[in-house]
Formats: structure tokens, sequence, C-alpha cells
């Protein structure tokens, strides 16, 4: 039950500074959109803080999750090596399209997503991916 309080609480916090819209492509539907971790709520630095958070719709959040999709620490979107090299409908190609765009930041800096956070994330996607 403390989970789901603590992702409730983190959810309630990440999406307004997003302003309800998913960091990658703009979604705004909120029954889509999640508060992803930057570094895991089990690890070390996986504070249920903002900073620490990224709103992003349920199929780009798994993506992040599944290391397809990667934000780097100066805030662009990578798509995997392996899915830009696939082709498999409208869907895949919509996913690849966000591949080099920056994300979409909260306005108020200090909400923004904390670099040194994502340059930790981003190691991970980058192992994957290669």
């Amino acid at each position: 039950v403390r989970v789901r309080v603590h992702q409730a609480q983190f959810r309630g916090a990440v999406l307004p500074a997003y302003e309800n819209r998913c960091a990658i492509c703009s979604l705004k539907e909120s029954q889509l959109l999640d508060a992803a971790h930057i570094v895991a709520d089990t690890d070390e630095g996986g504070e249920p803080v903002i900073p620490n958070g990224v709103s992003l719709c349920t199929i780009h959040h798994r993506a992040y999750d599944q290391d397809l999709v990667g934000i780097s620490p100066d805030r662009q979107v990578h798509v995997s090596r392996r899915l830009l090299a696939e082709e498999d409908g409208p869907m895949l190609e919509l996913l690849k399209g966000f591949h080099g765009r920056e994300i979409l930041l909260p306005v108020r800096r200090t909400q923004r997503p904390d670099p040194e956070r994502l340059a930790l994330r981003f190691e991970r996607f980058v192992g994957a991916s290669s």
C-alpha cells in the first residue's frame, strides 16, 4: 500500500510540472500518462522528486524502461539502433520520428530533469543498445 501512495504522490507532482503532457510526444490524455523515474526508486539517487521524474505516455514509458528509448543529459531523445533499423508499421515510424528531438521541459527550472541522473540512466541505455 505504501508503494501505491508513493507512486500516486510522485505522479501527482511530476505530471503537472510537465503540464500533463508526455515529454516526448506531447500527448495530453491524463489516463495515458505516467511519471517515469529517471533513476529507479530502488537505486541510490532514486528519490521520488520531480527532478528524478519525466512525464511519459505509457508507450514511451515502457520503451524508456526497456532501454528502447533513452534521454541524454542534454535532454535529447534517442531511439535504440535496433528500433531505428526495424520496419514495423506506422507506430514504430512515429516513435522513430522523435529520435534527436529535445523533450518538453517544465517551465520551472527547479522541476527540470536532473542532468546527472539523466547521465546515469543514459549510460544504461547506451550499454543496452550497443
